[in-house]
């Protein structure tokens, strides 16, 4: 396929620091490539809506050309799981020859589908899904990241318009798929007044989405997921790169640098956006900023935790 994703930001994890009187500190840490791993590693009967999902959940592209990025990640499968899928979607599907009307194994054959990355077969089965389920948020959702790798942006964008509606909680997996769809079908006016309207919500606690975007039974307050406020600026930032109101954008990025000085992201968003449109030096100047702040968090971080063990030991 053509699409390429967009290139997540990196994940700083926090060590996980053990001390024992008179032995120093200990940092004991695990990679983020050895916890993907891991994770690939368990196989499980249950139906899982986000086994096809790779993205990282504390993490969102800042690339400013978002057309071309796909929310499903082809997924590299081993042969033995292949196998396993390939057994387990041909059991939902005896079922599904037994008993026509049985959800279940439609709900399961369909997700299989998706992660063997069959995606018009998965398709074609959530549609089904979704006609007799037409409050299930998960399936809609799938369904918004199956039609987006399909190249089918506005089915995508349908499929979100559903999920959110019937969701309990505004999540932000949902709103970054929802997003990255209008964008893909040329829509970022749209993008950006769901993003401002979700970010405006997202202070009281509440979200109302307007109706003239979301459809009228949308417009019902719901709760907030813990949902990290700075994702929700990249991916408006985003929007507005994409509508070519690049001002727009660096003045969100610089309002994220003014009100979260010591997070990196609005740093480097913003010199990638500067770098794109010939402001060379003013982003190299970004860049510097982007690789400063996370060495001053870990030396600041390492000084409390000095100052703290040798206070115990005093």
């Amino acid at each position: 396929m053509s699409a390429t994703r967009a290139a997540p930001l990196v994940a700083i994890h926090n060590n996980n620091v053990k001390t024992k009187e008179g032995s120093g500190i200990v940092s004991e840490t695990r990679s983020a490539l050895e916890q993907k791993k891991a994770e690939e590693e368990k196989l499980t009967m249950e139906i899982d809506y986000d086994a096809p999902i790779e993205s990282d959940k504390n993490s969102v592209g800042i690339g400013t050309k978002t057309n071309d990025q796909p929310i499903v990640a082809e997924k590299r499968l081993s042969e033995e799981e292949k196998q396993y899928l390939e057994t387990k979607l041909r059991q939902y599907q005896e079922t599904m020859s037994l008993s026509p009307d049985d959800l279940s194994a439609l709900e399961g054959a369909a997700v299989t589908s998706a992660e063997l990355g069959d995606y018009s077969q998965a398709s074609s089965l959530l549609e089904k899904l979704t006609k007799e389920r037409p409050k299930d948020s998960d399936a809609f959702r799938l369904l918004g990241e199956v039609k987006y790798e399909l190249n089918d942006y506005e089915g995508s964008v349908a499929a979100y318009k559903n999920s959110l509606p019937a969701s309990e909680s505004l999540n932000f997996e949902v709103l970054r798929g929802f997003t990255n769809a209008l964008l893909a079908a040329r829509r970022p006016d749209e993008a950006v007044q769901v993003l401002l309207s979700s970010r405006e919500h997202l202070r009281t606690g509440n979200v109302n989405v307007p109706g003239e975007v979301m459809g009228e039974s949308s417009n019902s307050n719901k709760e907030v997921e813990k949902i990290d406020p700075i994702q929700v600026d990249l991916l408006l930032g985003k929007a507005y790169s994409d509508w070519g109101h690049i001002s727009d954008a660096v003045s969100v990025y610089d309002q994220l640098i003014s009100t979260y000085p010591n997070d990196f992201r609005g740093y480097l968003a913003k010199g990638i956006i500067l770098k794109e449109n010939g402001n060379v030096g003013d982003a190299e100047r970004m860049f510097i900023q982007y690789k400063l702040v996370p060495l001053a968090e870990a030396v600041f971080g390492l000084w409390r935790e000095l100052e703290r063990l040798f206070h115990d030991m005093l």
